[in-house]
Parts: structure tokens; C-alpha cells; sequence
């Protein structure tokens, strides 16, 4: 069955489903554009349509209101943090830690550099989710697929109570994105998070060798 009764402009072919349609997409990009820009308060369905150079009647259409505009971004946002996740952190085998290493930085800076869903709309995201309960599942996959990433790689990676390891290094990596995003420096990765995850991985790896 076919959606019929699309706003004008999205009838130049028929969709199986609102939700289906490239312009929904659009219209969640643009939601964490405007949350990335001006926070959640700053959602509207004006401003989304705007950002989004689409008709107002369009992120009515397939948004009721702000609370479903504010979720379903989230959601995304999750997804393509989760890919980011199994892509850098998938191994089948040993990985040196120099690799381990490489791969954090990896993905620190798909983190930073994703056009679609910039670190401010994610840390904003995750604040409208602990704040509201019935977001909490959504944020507790994301820790989950997070951890469970992070674990299997510093398992890899051969480094000593990957769980408590991987914890750290997960801390460590939102913290320091978090700085970034708060004190922006034009090399931040290779200047400051490489040499300090570096420092950090080794000091890890030798202190709890010692402690077992």
C-alpha cells in the first residue's frame, strides 16, 4: 500500500511509507543540525523545516511534535554511532596496541568530523535522554553495542581486565571529545588525543599487569 496524501513536493514518486521517505531523512538530519547549533530548546518545527529548505506542512507531516522530532534523532544518531563502533572496533584476531591505538583514533575522529550528526547534537542528545525515562532504552543500546565494541577490542588487543580496560579507555575517549568540543583545537587528534590515549593505553597495560 502507498502513501498518497504526501505534501506537496513529495510526489515525484510514490513511497511504500512516511517512514520510508528520503525526505523524512532530510528532515532528521536537519534536526541535528538545528540541536548541534541551538541546543534541543532550539527544536522546532519552523526551524527544522528551514534548516532542512523544506515547506513547513512537510515536518508536520511526518513529525506530530517536537518530542518525536527530538527522539527519532536520537535514534539516529545511536545508529550511525553504532556503526562507527562495530566498524572500528571489529577483529577477528591479535591486534598490536599500536593498532589498538589507531583504531581509537579512528573512530574519535568519525566522531568528530560526521557531517550529520555533530558531537554537540549527540552530547545534547544523551542529556534529553537521561532526562526523559522513556529515552533510556535507547541510551542504554548505545552503551551496550559502546562496551560491548570497546570490549572485544582491547581483548584483541591482548591488554590485561579488558572489561575494567576497556571502561577506562571508553571514559577516557568521552572525556576527551567532550573538551574538544568545549575548547576546539585545529589538530586535536594527532596534537593532543593520540599522544594522550598513547600515554594512557601504556600506563593501563603496565599497571594492571602489575596489580594481578
Amino acid at each position: 500500500m502507498y502513501v498518497t496524501n504526501a505534501p506537496q513536493g513529495d510526489m515525484s514518486a510514490p513511497v511504500p511509507s512516511k517512514r520510508l521517505n528520503p525526505r523524512r531523512r532530510e528532515i532528521l538530519d536537519a534536526t541535528l543540525r538545528v540541536i548541534g547549533q541551538s541546543g534541543v530548546n532550539g527544536v522546532t518545527h519552523r526551524a527544522v523545516a528551514q534548516e532542512a529548505g523544506v515547506a513547513l506542512a512537510s515536518t508536520t507531516y511526518y513529525f506530530d511534535s517536537k518530542d518525536a522530532l527530538v527522539e527519532e534523532a536520537l535514534e539516529q544518531m545511536i545508529a550511525r554511532s553504532i556503526e562507527d563502533v562495530r566498524r572500528f572496533t571489529a577483529c577477528s584476531g591479535r591486534i598490536t596496541k599500536e593498532e589498538l591505538i589507531d583504531r581509537i583514533v579512528g573512530f574519535a575522529d568519525a566522531q568528530i568530523n560526521d557531517p550529520l550528526a555533530f558531537l554537540t547534537a549527540q552530547y545534547e542528545l544523551m542529556l534529553e535522554a537521561g532526562r526523559r525515562e522513556h529515552l533510556h532504552p535507547l541510551a542504554r543500546r548505545w552503551t551496550i553495542a559502546y562496551m560491548d565494541g570497546f570490549n572485544h577490542m582491547v581483548e584483541c588487543a591482548g591488554l590485561p581486565e579488558p572489561v575494567a580496560t576497556a571502561e577506562m579507555i571508553t571514559n577516557f575517549v568521552e572525556g576527551a571529545l567532550l573538551n574538544h568540543v568545549t575548547t576546539p583545537g585545529d589538530d586535536f587528534l594527532e596534537e593532543r588525543f593520540r599522544p594522550l590515549l598513547t600515554g594512557f593505553v601504556t600506563a593501563l597495560e603496565s599497571g594492571l599487569q602489575t596489580t594481578r
